[in-house]
């Protein structure tokens, strides 16, 4: 049986964690202000554009929320590739951590209900944890992960992101119950939240209740066909499925 592709989590526009983005599917919805100014800047040639957000992040309200977020995204977004090549270990990693981190908390400083660099803070926080081999340095990461999700569901309780994420983090934390809770919030606010499908499948997966897992990966795939999510859980349901499929192993006698 191959690998299942394990529980995921969302962060904010411009910088999504292992790639994942925001809108897909049935679950659209309209673009945040923020979103927006992300828009207007992706014309800007790439030599310049590091040049005129850092510009406009030292400047006045709301671009220098908006400018200082996607800055840190900048850096979240080169941490992970840096890794990826080097190592999480590598200095030059913790480095483009530290600065995104930096960029991030700019961001809530100069707007406070800024959801966006509160979601992507508890993510980068998250990742620490993930990568830590220290259990109690490992626990109080997790918890600063936490505390960033907390905060941004303060500002909106109905934050899809966040409260996936958030439910993703006790996925990982082996707190089940609480996991489940947070996923099922957020089918009450968002009924075609992908994300939320997607992760109780995979809880019903490491219990093995593979039907039930189907049938949420199947809603996954129905409500976000052409992204991330989607493509995700298909290839999950092919992994189940053929596991379901395959012959018993003969005794020998």
């Amino acid at each position: 049986m191959g690998a299942l592709v394990a529980a995921a989590t969302l962060v904010g526009a411009g910088g999504c964690k292992d790639g994942r983005n925001a809108k897909t599917g049935a679950n659209q919805r309209p673009a945040t202000a923020i979103e927006k100014f992300a828009d207007r800047v992706t014309g800007i040639p790439a030599a310049a554009l590091d040049d005129t957000l850092r510009r406009l992040a030292a400047g006045g309200p709301p671009e220098d929320a908006y400018a200082g977020y996607l800055l840190g995204n900048r850096f979240y977004v080169a941490a992970g590739d840096t890794a990826l090549a080097r190592g999480w270990k590598h200095p030059s990693v913790a480095a483009l951590l530290d600065s995104a981190e930096a960029r991030f908390m700019a961001s809530i400083a100069a707007d406070s209900t800024l959801l966006e660099p509160m979601v992507n803070l508890g993510s980068l926080w998250d990742d620490r944890a993930e990568q830590s081999t220290q259990q109690v340095e490992r626990v109080e990461l997790g918890l600063k992960a936490e505390s960033y999700y907390r905060l941004a569901l303060r500002v909106d309780p109905t934050d899809e992101k966040a409260r996936c994420n958030l439910g993703s983090l006790f996925l990982r934390q082996r707190k089940h119950p609480q996991a489940l809770a947070e996923f099922k919030q957020v089918l009450v606010d968002h009924p075609h939240s992908a994300l939320a499908h997607y992760n109780i499948a995979i809880m019903f997966a490491e219990e093995k209740i593979y039907r039930e897992a189907l049938v949420e990966w199947e809603l996954a795939v129905k409500y976000d066909p052409d992204g991330d999510i989607g493509a995700r859980s298909a290839e999950n349901i092919k992994i189940v499925t053929d596991l379901m499929n395959a012959p018993e192993p003969k005794l020998d006698h």
